[in-house]
Parts: C-alpha cells; sequence; structure tokens
C-alpha cells in the first residue's frame, strides 16, 4: 500500500506528467475551437409561414376535407418555420437553421449539439413526391466543413427517416405537386 502511495506521489511529481497532461489539455482545446462554428450564428425569428399556418389552422379545425392547398415558401420562411418548430421541440439539438432552395435541391446549413460540443453542418438533400408523401434524401452532409464519409451519411440518412418516415402514416393531406425553384419551394394538393 505504502508503495502505491510513494508510486502516485512520484508520478504527481513528475514534469513529464504535466506536460503530458498540458498538452492533452491544449489539444482537446485546439479541437474543440477547431469544430465551434466560426463567425456569427444565422438566426431568424421562430415565425410559422403564412400558408403553412393557415394550413395547420385549417387542419385543426377540421371539416375542410376535399379542399385544396397551395404553398408558397421562400428561403427565409423555410429557415423560420424550422426555428419555429424547434423552439416548440427543446429536446431537437439542432439551432440556427438556415435554408436555400435550388431547383431539385436544397442546402441547408445549421448548428447541432454533440457530447457537448456546438457543430456547423451543411448539407444538401433531394425532395421528391412518392405516392402523395415528400421523401427527403440527403445526398451531402459536412460537419465543421470536413466531409462525411459515405456510412457516416447513410447512418445520418437511416436516422432522419426514423424521425419523420411518413411512409407508413395516414397523412391528413395529400401533395399532388412539389417544386423546389430558385429561393422557393411551392407545393399543392388537398386535405383528406
Amino acid at each position: 500500500m505504502r508503495r502505491s502511495i510513494r508510486l502516485i506521489r512520484s508520478l504527481l511529481k513528475s514534469v513529464n506528467l504535466w506536460i503530458a497532461v498540458a498538452l492533452l489539455a491544449a489539444n482537446g482545446l485546439a479541437w474543440a475551437s477547431a469544430l465551434e462554428p466560426s463567425g456569427p450564428a444565422y438566426t431568424v425569428e421562430p415565425v410559422l409561414e403564412t400558408s403553412l399556418d393557415d394550413l395547420r389552422t385549417r387542419l385543426r379545425e377540421g371539416g375542410h376535407s376535399g379542399e385544396r392547398f397551395e404553398l408558397h415558401v421562400t428561403d427565409q420562411e423555410a429557415a423560420q418555420s424550422i426555428a419555429w418548430f424547434i423552439s416548440i421541440h427543446p429536446e431537437i439539438p439542432f439551432r440556427h437553421p438556415r435554408i436555400e432552395f435550388h431547383p431539385d435541391e436544397v442546402e441547408a446549413w445549421g448548428n447541432v449539439e454533440v457530447l457537448g460540443l456546438r457543430l456547423s453542418i451543411h448539407g444538401w438533400a433531394t425532395m421528391v413526391l412518392e405516392n402523395g408523401i415528400p421523401v427527403v434524401t440527403l445526398t451531402d452532409i459536412s460537419v465543421a466543413g470536413a466531409p462525411v464519409p459515405g456510412f457516416v451519411l447513410e447512418a445520418v440518412q437511416d436516422a432522419v427517416y426514423e424521425q419523420v418516415d411518413l411512409s407508413n402514416r395516414r397523412l391528413p393531406v395529400i401533395f399532388e405537386t412539389l417544386e423546389l425553384r430558385e429561393g422557393e419551394a411551392v407545393a399543392s394538393g388537398t386535405i383528406r
């Protein structure tokens, strides 16, 4: 027992141990600052876009079966609507959404918190209709500016599908059109 205590004391007095601890701490701080999003966060007010809010209200009221709806959502409105959704679901570790619609693609940025670190993410996705249901497919993701390997992209895609898989749920609406244009997404359909 005394021998163990002497060994621990000698290790604590060792200059090499303290140098190693200092180097590990500096390395950890360097990685944390490298992965930390740089610059000011892109912030938007959490506001549900008007046509989405109108559709949500009609669905909650009931009695609108067979009525048509149209959605016109700009980049800014999409980011605000996502921020609104996140504000009522604080368990989602995603913040500061930014969206840009392009023909046939969606580009998105934001911050996620993983194991206490805030990481900036950037990604691309396609969105198409399958049997009246919008299906999102991630095509590229980068974290802190570095591309993720294919198996990570697939794992993230699986996690997204698990959270938002609409194929086995009966949606209260049927989407008939969905078009991604530069700066906006346009969709139309019918309330069930």
